[in-house]
């Protein structure tokens, strides 16, 4: 088998597989046009006589849910938690892969481990730390969870980045008088755009589709994401699927566009650093 033959299967796996795992976004988009009715006898078909747009305007803003004000809170918290978790773990990430130490060793290799606990673990402690802090039924205690819950995944693809570049570069400007914030800040920072990128994309998916963690949080009195203002408006035995599926449309979309901008950076960020 040659290579052109070879080529011409995997695009022909590649374009079947991706058909596939488009066809529930088919099913999810179609049908949030559609009224109950037409859902139910027919799931599938997309006629465009019989369309309509009042699932979208009859969800968005309802007594109990506002997809605007959902779109706030949640932007807010995200935003954020990224903005915190890219600060202290690229710095943290610097000094554990510039500094040969065993304490910094044991360090990475505990927050490595954290990668691997189920967060329903920590339920418990994180309640009661929270409460102790008064944190609890608060957007911070959300965004100050986010930060130490995503930091073990920040750091790992950070390090592994960071150790790629050339330790000259450091001794360069050491040379030149700079200090470490200056060389972090104004040398290692701007070149670890990659990984920078790749890491805001996965923390902006988790954390906007997060759902257990802000309905424990934030609780039933202190706001709500698009995740938990969804779940309270539609309830746990709705039927009402023309307003399901128009809801989870509406939740989709600020993901569809932070992917559609930067999804290439996604593979540079994993890649560039072996390649150095």
């Amino acid at each position: 088998m040659n290579d052109r033959t070879v080529n011409i299967l995997r695009n022909f796996f590649l374009a079947a597989l991706s058909l596939v795992l488009l066809i529930p976004f088919y099913i999810c988009l179609i049908n949030a046009f559609k009224f109950k009715e037409d859902i139910v006898n027919n799931p599938i078909t997309f006629i465009i006589s019989n369309l309509t747009f009042e699932n979208f305007t009859k969800v968005a803003v309802t007594p109990t849910f506002n997809i605007f004000q959902a779109y706030g809170t949640t932007i807010l918290i995200t935003l954020f938690s990224i903005v915190f978790v890219l600060i202290f773990a690229g710095m943290l990430s610097y000094v554990i892969a510039r500094i040969d130490n065993k304490f910094l060793l044991m360090v990475y290799l505990l927050l490595l481990g954290g990668m691997v606990i189920p967060p329903q673990v920590i339920l418990i402690p994180l309640v009661n730390m929270l409460e102790a802090m008064g944190l609890m039924f608060s957007p911070a205690g959300l965004i100050l969870f986010n930060i130490g819950w995503y930091m073990p995944f920040s750091v790992f693809v950070y390090t592994g980045f960071i150790r790629s570049l050339p330790k000259e570069i450091d001794e360069s400007a050491k040379v030149d008088g700079a200090n470490v914030f200056q060389i972090y800040w104004k040398i290692i920072f701007p070149l670890i755009k990659p990984p920078t990128a790749t890491i805001s994309i996965f923390l902006f998916l988790w954390v906007w589709n997060d759902f257990l963690m802000p309905h424990i949080i934030l609780g039933s009195t202190k706001g709500y994401t698009v995740t938990t203002g969804i779940y309270r408006s539609i309830g746990p035995h709705s039927v009402e699927w023309n307003e399901i599926f128009a809801l989870v449309v509406l939740a989709s979309i600020p993901v569809f566009i932070m992917y559609l901008f930067i999804q290439r950076f996604i593979i540079e960020g994993f890649t560039e650093g072996s390649v150095k």
